[in-house]
């Protein structure tokens, strides 16, 4: 068997074309070795680390590291390469035999100790990966890999000072070390040190520019220090270099979602809604009209305005990000030359810059679940007298509340929040949204304790109140508990045209709204219940009178 001198030297041809990158020559050089002198261990050996290294067969490349062991078994090196193809291939118990062998063989060999941790830490055996981490750093020479990676386990077992040390010391040791940058600013992140957090994923991204899991995290740092347009950049960059990436774009889709309202999406799939909103304006749309639409969204009733003969469309969306998606959406079907989507509030809309006339039809969807949402009345009515023509059609026109005397024990259980598990929990009410909450009539549990009664009208078309109130006495049918009312609206969309958010559809969006009382009322049939009914600035109410 040759020296170790004699090794080195029959293959010092094939380690100078290794390290000029020709790994092609250098394959060549080892295989014509190995043709002449089958028996020569560190040629078969190379051959097949090189083999694989340039992406031909593991299966091969195996087979001839084996070969390489069966003729010297104790050559570290060769049971360390076994072991880093394994790891490569997923084995990790198989590398982490092959590692362990290497160890026993050579003990000094730091990067032996460092790939054997590797291998433990996937197999989640965190102990042992921490002491093999160890042992290759009371080694020379200094494995900065290993620094990372004892920083990694120290992480996993929660010791985030103690990692965040040996990822600054694997840094200190190598400037451009990708991995100890990202793997700092995962600590700093988890420390909540946003801006520390974001200048290391910052750094590791400078070094390596298709390093994914930077822009991922980056993102978050950003989205958490309240700066969702950069955090959307970040992510958007990250995609311009790999666009297949699955995590990149799963974070997309999640940074979107956390930028638009989430009733957007149920919205647009409520087929009812759709329909009232598409037959109205079929209707209400003459041949070259002018649409103004308040609130574009996904762009949905702006282009029903345009299938139903809009000359031109103008409809504002406030969030740039809707608005973006809504112009794609609207060009790709067709109908970009129809409709402007202008990024602003209706009340910055100015004639003869955004909008070229006052519009002969004016559409709005502007209700939540209990109808009228925050500053709607002066929305729409500033709509209508700037923006639209006098004698201008309006959809939705009007609309009527009804409501009924609930009884639903699940949900006055929270509204507000007093005794839950036999705590008192009410100190969690004031985080409790203000005003009504939303029922399903066609889910939720409840029983109706009396008949429907008519409570509110809204005409869109005239000038209303921002603020009212009035009385009703409102009979008693069922004998139970009353927890508050439950209401809903009829939508007047034009002429005879009605959407009514009563409907027990699935894909009703809206639901229904309840207003619970300050505490409930025992009633029985007979009973009558005085209500001030009336709505201000914000929402609509129904306050129970002694």
């Amino acid at each position: 068997m040759k020296s170790a001198e004699e090794r080195a030297q029959s293959i010092e041809s094939v380690m100078v074309a290794v390290e000029n990158g020709q790994l092609g020559e250098a394959s060549a050089i080892c295989a014509d070795l190995v043709a002449r002198e089958p028996d020569n261990a560190d040629a078969v050996h190379l051959l097949g680390v090189i083999g694989f290294q340039g992406g031909a067969d593991a299966g091969q490349s195996l087979d001839l590291i084996d070969r390489a062991i069966a003729i010297d078994p104790t050559w570290a090196q060769f049971h360390n390469s076994r072991g880093a193809l394994l790891y490569a291939l997923g084995r990790n118990g198989d590398a982490e035999v092959s590692f362990r062998r290497a160890t026993m063989l050579r003990p000094d060999d730091s990067m032996a100790w460092n790939n054997l941790g590797n291998a433990l830490l996937r197999l989640d055996q965190v102990e042992e990966a921490e002491n093999a981490f160890r042992q290759a750093l009371a080694r020379p020479p200094v494995q900065v890999a290993a620094i990372n990676n004892l920083g990694i386990v120290l992480k996993r077992r929660g010791q985030f000072d103690k990692a965040l040390i040996c990822f600054n010391e694997a840094i200190r040791h190598d400037a451009d070390f990708v991995d100890a940058h990202f793997n700092a600013g995962e600590i700093l992140y988890q420390l909540d040190h946003m801006p520390e957090a974001e200048n290391c994923f910052r750094e590791a991204l400078r070094l390596d520019p298709k390093c994914a899991p930077a822009y991922a995290s980056l993102a978050q740092a950003l989205h958490d220090q309240q700066r969702p347009d950069d955090a959307m950049l970040v992510i958007q960059e990250g995609l311009a270099q790999l666009p297949e990436d699955e995590d990149l774009n799963f974070a997309l889709r999640l940074q979107l979602s956390s930028m638009v309202p989430a009733w957007h999406i149920p919205m647009i799939n409520d087929e009812e809604r759709n329909a009232a909103y598409d037959t109205a304006l079929a209707r209400a749309v003459r041949p070259g009209d002018l649409v103004l639409e308040i609130g574009t969204g996904s762009g949905i009733v702006s282009m029903m305005a345009a299938r139903a003969g809009a000359g031109k469309v103008v409809t504002c969306e406030v969030l740039p990000t809707i608005a973006d998606a809504a112009r794609q959406i609207i060009a790709h079907n067709g109908y970009g030359d129809k409709i402007t989507v202008v990024t602003k509030k209706s009340t910055q809309l100015r004639l003869g810059e955004d909008l070229p006339e006052k519009a002969d039809v004016f559409v709005s969807e502007l209700l939540n679940v209990g109808m009228l949402a925050p500053n709607m009345l002066p929305i729409i009515r500033h709509a209508r007298e700037n923006l639209v023509k006098p004698e201008g059609r309006i959809v939705p026109e009007a609309s009527t509340v009804y409501g009924v005397l609930l009884e639903c024990e699940h949900l006055a259980r929270i509204n507000p929040v007093r005794n839950i598990a036999g705590f008192d929990m009410s100190g969690m009410d004031r985080f409790r949204s203000p005003g009504y909450a939303v029922i399903d009539f066609a889910a939720d549990p409840h029983r109706r304790l009396s008949d429907r009664f008519q409570a509110l009208a809204f005409d869109f078309r005239i000038v209303m109140k921002e603020m009212d109130s009035h009385r009703i006495v409102v009979p008693v049918t069922e004998a139970g508990l009353c927890h508050g009312v439950a209401f809903w609206f009829d939508l007047h969309m034009f002429e005879d045209i009605v959407y009514r958010s009563d409907s027990h559809s699935r894909t009703n969006h809206w639901k229904q709204a309840a207003h619970f009382f300050k505490e409930p009322v025992a009633v029985q049939p007979g009973d009558r219940l005085t209500l001030a009914v009336g709505y201000d600035n914000t929402r609509i109410f129904f306050n129970l009178v002694d």
